[in-house]
């Protein structure tokens, strides 16, 4: 793909990071419209088409409006367009960038995210209901957490979905004290519900739990 200095846009808001090792932290949101993956719990169906084109320029300087100088660039999956040009003008800005990514994209898309601060990767299960093929490209794993800016978040569903998770980090050789493993939920209750034998899972693994926090505060809604 050739730097792209406009890019379709689902929203943009400010809020604190719900997920992952910068989780309950301010951040402004940059969700990237475009997913073909089309994982069967996905809770931003909305973002898997449509949105609206925007200057890479208005992005920044719409972000540039909330307090915190962090922004996380997801989706959608934001590598299914070419962020390279608004990583850069992140960076000029001083924003510290996290990328959310599911790592399926192919490997020439995905050579930009070296510009980011923190990648947040999470590997689709079989629980997804999307066939392996298409939702595991090791090449494109192993380039992402090669870069030690990686961390692995995985949404699990069921126990059963642990040995999965294990599977595939003993494949990428990944140390497990930067996996982290988070419920499959859009309610607090469910959350909770599942939080418990997650948390057990993580001790015996050495992987960290993450919460919902967003869920957990708000419910599932848009823009929090």
């Amino acid at each position: 793909m050739s730097p792209r200095s406009h890019l379709q846009v689902s929203e943009i808001f400010y809020s604190i990071q719900g997920e992952g090792a910068s989780c309950g932290m301010a951040t402004a949101f940059v969700r990237l419209a475009g997913c073909s993956l089309g994982c069967q719990w996905c809770d931003s169906k909305y973002t898997w088409h449509g949105g609206a084109s925007w200057e890479v320029a208005r992005i920044v300087k719409t972000v540039s409006t909330y307090p915190a100088r962090r922004v996380v660039v997801t989706g959608g999956e934001p590598f299914e367009q070419d962020l390279t040009v608004l990583l850069q003008a992140l960076r000029q800005a001083g924003f510290t960038i996290e990328i959310e990514t599911a790592g399926f994209a192919p490997l020439p898309q995905v050579q930009c995210a070296t510009l980011a601060h923190q990648l947040n990767i999470s590997p689709k299960l079989a629980n997804s209901g999307v066939p392996l093929a298409r939702r595991i490209h090791l090449p494109v794993l192993q380039f992402l957490c090669a870069t030690d800016l990686a961390y692995l978040k995985f949404v699990v569903d069921a126990p059963e979905d642990v040995a999965e998770v294990e599977t595939l980090v003993r494949a990428l050789a990944f140390p497990p004290a930067r996996v982290l493993l988070m419920p499959q939920a859009i309610t607090a209750a469910a959350i909770l519900s599942k939080s418990l034998w997650i948390v057990e899972a993580c001790k015996r693994h050495g992987y960290r739990y993450s919460p919902r926090l967003h869920i957990l505060l708000w419910g599932a809604k848009r823009g929090v």
